[in-house]
């Protein structure tokens, strides 16, 4: 994966007092910090247009962003990495953004997304009728930035019921290394009645609740009345 380059701008004094992010963003910047590796935290600005149009169609979990920063006069580079990235839970703006300092023969930790290829049409779903069921959807692994990969792909197509894949099924090079407990399910194909036996055991469970959360609301209201 290559760096892509980002040009932001140091916020001044006046932009880190309160509720001056409010205004940044009023403004079309994203507030964010650069932090890591030991040096002082950078509290910096992005012009939230360019910053959308360089992360569109990218995976945020392992972009690396080389940071040019206007520093004093100067232009400062950090090579980075998203650490978090907080938005409006409504309407999903870009509030700030976390970014940590990496050095490219360092190895890090990353996220990276898990695309599981021929779900619909895997032997044990079209042909057999089983249930697909998802573990899990993100693997967590360590390795040099530029080894890391925008997704990881694992085929079922020749899965049956009753089969799964766990963690230690999947094979990536050896430069990466996956940090996932190696006997977790990733993706499993499960027969419909399994299905039907759980989704009973839950609704089960939520009926046996109920009596005793109504005899817990009859036990105050009587001793309301007694007051």
């Amino acid at each position: 994966m290559s760096n892509v380059a980002l040009k932001v701008q140091k916020r001044n004094k006046e932009e880190l007092k309160k509720n001056a992010s409010r205004r940044l963003r009023s403004e079309g910047f994203i507030p964010a910090v650069v932090y890591g590796l030991s040096q002082e935290p950078v509290e910096v600005k992005i012009d939230t247009k360019e910053f959308k149009d360089t992360i569109k169609g990218r995976s945020l979990a392992n972009l690396i962003l080389d940071m040019h920063i206007k520093i004093d006069g100067k232009d400062k580079k950090e090579t980075t990495l998203i650490k978090d990235m907080q938005k409006d839970p409504i309407s999903a703006e870009i509030l700030h953004i976390d970014f940590i300092r990496i050095q490219m023969k360092t190895e890090v930790e990353a996220t990276v997304p898990l695309h599981i290829l021929n779900e619909e049409t895997s032997v044990g779903v079209k042909e057999e009728g089983g249930v697909l069921q998802h573990g899990l959807r993100e693997i967590h692994l360590i390795c040099l930035p530029a080894d890391i990969p925008e997704a990881i792909e694992y085929d079922i197509k020749e899965l049956h019921i009753g089969d799964n894949v766990r963690v230690s099924d999947i094979v990536l090079s050896d430069a990466i290394k996956i940090l996932n407990n190696p006997e977790e399910v990733v993706v499993s194909i499960i027969h419909p009645t399994h299905m039907v036996v759980e989704e009973e055991a839950v609704a089960e469970e939520e009926v046996e609740e109920e009596p005793e959360l109504i005899s817990k609301a009859r036990e105050s209201e009587d001793t309301e009345n007694e007051k």
